[in-house]
């Protein structure tokens, strides 16, 4: 791409010699690189005038469609370097609403004070749609669960995380210090964006539960306003509950169901040195653990 560069300069300072300097080349090799471009277009480009090299008529179309090539050239370097540098990396990241909230702003704060250039693009989503995401290449890494992880897909923990019954304040169960899996069985349930797909629904499953649904939501919040308003229960992590800003009744089941929580990536594709190090960050990362 060189000689377009070449070609594009000429056009500006309309000197063979000037743009010879400029690439540290001779004034006959410049000429020679002229010629040969427009042996290669089968016309004349330029004609020599008092005031220098000139185009000839008609030919700005050339030189436009020149200094696109040269631009994406100089694009698709960027992106390269975005993808293989630490100075100008690009991290696709899925995580967990949960994580988002409460690890993931305290890990990218103290990573980016040490590498400010690197940009994020943050998923936030359930366990299904995140690891979907990390399979079809859309995200580098994942913030999640190890549960229905898939063979290709390494784990690295970083806590625990206990499913916790949510009830509204008047509910009878609010009473209980803690509940029991079977207390449970005849409630009418509010289902997170996972449904019954993962941790909550193995459990219930395991204990021969089959829980009346009454609504179906796509966001954390969303299930916890339900339950607020008295539609029903739910079971939701506690790392989610810290804070949270609805009037409602968080217990333990009795028989403490927990899950691990971690960062998980694709072992059989490439991994970019931004994504790597943001890797070995996370894994010296210290947090409470959820118990």
């Amino acid at each position: 791409m060189l000689k377009y560069d070449i070609i594009l300069d000429i056009c500006n300072t309309h000197s063979l010699s000037a743009t010879a300097e400029k690439y540290s080349y001779s004034q006959p090799a410049v000429s020679q690189i002229v010629k040969n471009f427009e042996k290669e277009l089968g016309m004349q480009l330029f004609t020599r005038t008092k005031g220098g090299m000139q185009l000839l008529p008609g030919t700005e179309g050339i030189i436009s469609s020149l200094r696109k090539i040269c631009y994406e050239e100089d694009n698709i370097k960027l992106i390269a370097s975005r993808l293989t540098s630490l100075e100008n990396g690009h991290i696709r990241i899925g995580t967990l609403q949960s994580i988002s909230y409460h690890w993931l702003p305290d890990i990218l704060q103290e990573f980016s004070e040490e590498y400010p250039n690197i940009t994020f693009e943050i998923t936030v989503g359930g366990s299904k749609k995140i690891q979907d995401k990390l399979q079809q290449n859309k995200l580098d890494i994942i913030f999640s669960s190890d549960y229905k992880l898939a063979s290709n897909v390494s784990f690295y923990p970083l806590g625990s995380d206990e499913l916790m019954v949510l009830t509204s304040r008047t509910h009878p169960l609010s009473e209980h210090l803690s509940v029991s899996i079977q207390d449970i069985a005849n409630e009418e349930y509010i289902s997170d964006v996972d449904k019954l797909d993962f941790e909550a629904g193995e459990i219930l499953d395991k204990y021969g539960i089959q829980p009346q649904i009454r609504f179906y939501m796509n966001d954390d919040f969303a299930v916890q306003k339900m339950v607020e308003a008295g539609f029903g229960i739910s079971i939701l992590p506690q790392l989610l509950l810290y804070h949270t800003p609805f009037d409602i009744c968080v217990r333990p089941f009795t028989e403490h169901f927990k899950r691990t929580l971690g960062v998980a990536f694709r072992n059989d594709t490439d991994i970019s040195p931004a994504v790597q190090k943001l890797l070995e960050y996370v894994r010296n990362w210290e947090e409470i653990a959820v118990t």
